[in-house]
């Protein structure tokens, strides 16, 4: 038989080790933002986060693989809430266009905060290496977000052709990587600017977007005048 007082006494101690590594969590990813903010990505070091975050350099590493993990973790959560927002947006009605514009709206809105942070984030986006095992939790969860974007954007190109929205048949996973392509492309021509502004940013993502909806051939008046000659 258990004794309860055992049990009792156990409980509020296992309450406070969880409090905590909470609060060494938390002060882990508020030291990160901070130097990531004043000294830039590359210019920061683990031991600099550690020192601010008043922790052994080893606690960091509890938490995170590497630097890059610290970057991945900061970020991690605001773009899961993105990224619930833009499936919202997804599923309106309206032109394809416009609900990739709302997708795609959020996360450059998202960007433009804190550039020094977004930045070393988006390069992160295109590492070729984005499946690789030996890299930290917080880097992979950042990497398995995309697998959900492709399903997001497939699923709402398969929409619009049953609906015969688009006419081209091609493969929507296809299509939806196309459409990707050109965001990552585009993002981090647009981040590299001293201070990227959205507005600017999206109206030539609109257009490079359109580009691809509407493709190279001639317009159905174009076609008609050819087919009279």
């Amino acid at each position: 038989m258990k004794n309860p007082s055992a049990s009792s006494s156990s409980s509020p101690e296992l309450g406070l080790r969880e409090r905590g590594k909470l609060d060494k969590l938390r002060r882990i990813k508020q030291a990160a933002r901070d130097v990531f903010l004043e000294k830039g990505y590359d210019a920061a070091t683990t031991r600099e986060i550690a020192q601010r975050a008043e922790v052994a350099i080893g606690t960091i590493f509890v938490y995170a693989e590497d630097k890059r993990d610290l970057l991945m973790m900061i970020v991690n959560n605001d773009l899961d809430a993105v990224n619930e927002k833009g499936a919202k947006a997804l599923q309106q009605d309206g032109p394809l266009i416009d609900l990739l514009m709302a997708f795609f709206g959020l996360r450059y809105k998202y960007w433009a905060r804190h550039p020094q942070i977004s930045r070393p984030a988006v390069q992160a986006t295109s590492d070729f290496l984005a499946t690789s095992t030996d890299r930290g939790e917080e880097t992979r969860r950042f990497y398995a977000r995309r697998t959900n974007i492709y399903a997001m954007l497939a699923d709402v190109v398969r929409r619009k052709q049953a609906s015969h929205d688009i006419g081209s048949r091609a493969d929507p996973e296809l299509i939806a990587a196309l459409f990707v392509t050109i965001y990552l492309t585009e993002v981090r021509r647009w981040l590299s600017q001293p201070t990227p502004k959205p507005a600017a940013g999206l109206a030539y993502l609109r257009s490079l977007l359109r580009l691809a909806i509407e493709g190279l051939g001639p317009t159905s008046s174009e076609r008609q005048a050819l087919e009279r000659q």
